[in-house]
């Protein structure tokens, strides 16, 4: 067993986003393309004799069993069988109720750190299956990399990582309530459904700009039309050059995609004053120790 822990956690955005009903078991039917983004949290992990303790740098991260990392922890102990503690220090970078699915890669890296820090080798499968159990966006998290997420965020089909280009994030510090986005969702049983055939293909040959030709987000005509200054912020974007723009998630985090460093840069100088501003690229490296 280490003495102590230190994972590195990346964000993920939602390059294609679509709603396609409601399950029996309260979540969504979705369809989406997810990408982890060089953007991190960093989580340190330290044994204990006995009680789980959460810690944020952020004190607006909850630090009792209502913290994802927290359940993390408990369904690990319970699955690894042993009779342990664990103190978490979350040193946050990703911003909260964004769409950038921080609380869920906290929840994953706490899967992937204790798996290590206590050495019991349990398997990326099983780990899966708890982390389905925390979320719908934390199997992915734990993942990574690029994929066509399906079911309520548990089918997972990998697609070709995608390493060119740039986006620029930008958190415009409003906040939206995820579970307000889907109770107003309406799902229209005639719309045209995504290809994943299609998109793997333009992953293949394009990368990031062949899907930046398809961003989509069906959660946008909710988000809105109660917040319109999202809009204007995606039409400035385009404005600024960038090749596409989108919302993530349930937001409000938007971003735009470029393909070289200075179109980025030029787009974020421009967009700067409209909130928080992050330059990212992709990444297949979505959790790892330093």
């Amino acid at each position: 067993m280490k003495e102590q822990l230190t994972v590195k956690a990346a964000a993920k955005v939602n390059l294609y986003l679509d709603v396609l009903g409601k399950r029996n078991d309260g979540y969504h039917e979705i369809e989406s393309i997810m990408q982890s983004v060089t953007l991190y949290d960093r989580l340190v992990f330290r044994p204990l004799k006995q009680e789980i303790i959460i810690w944020s740098d952020n004190p607006k991260i909850p630090s009792g069993k209502e913290n994802l990392c927290y359940q993390a922890a408990e369904l690990f102990f319970k699955k690894a069988k042993i009779k342990k503690g664990v103190r978490i220090e979350i040193y946050k970078s990703i911003p909260e109720r964004s769409g950038l699915g921080g609380g869920s890669v906290d929840a994953a890296a706490t899967l992937w750190g204790m798996n290590k820090l206590f050495k019991t080798e349990i398997p990326l499968l099983d780990l899966s299956k708890l982390a389905e159990l925390l979320g719908a966006d934390v199997p992915f998290c734990l993942k990574g990399g690029t994929s066509l997420v399906r079911g309520k965020g548990e089918n997972l089909i990998p697609l070709p990582p995608i390493r060119d280009g740039w986006l620029v994030l930008l958190d415009p510090e409003i906040p939206v309530s995820t579970s307000w986005v889907y109770q107003k969702i309406r799902v229209r049983l005639t719309e045209k459904r995504l290809s994943a055939k299609l998109l793997t293909n333009l992953v293949k040959k394009q990368g990031l700009f062949g899907i930046s030709l398809s961003l989509y987000n069906r959660l946008e005509e909710v988000v809105l039309k109660k917040f319109p200054l999202i809009k204007v912020i995606k039409e400035e974007m385009i404005k600024a050059g960038a090749r596409g723009a989108i919302m993530t998630g349930s937001g409000s985090v938007i971003f735009a995609v470029a393909e070289r460093k200075e179109e980025a840069e030029r787009i974020l100088n421009k967009l700067k004053k409209r909130g928080s501003v992050y330059l990212v690229q992709p990444t297949d490296k979505n959790l790892k120790e330093g």
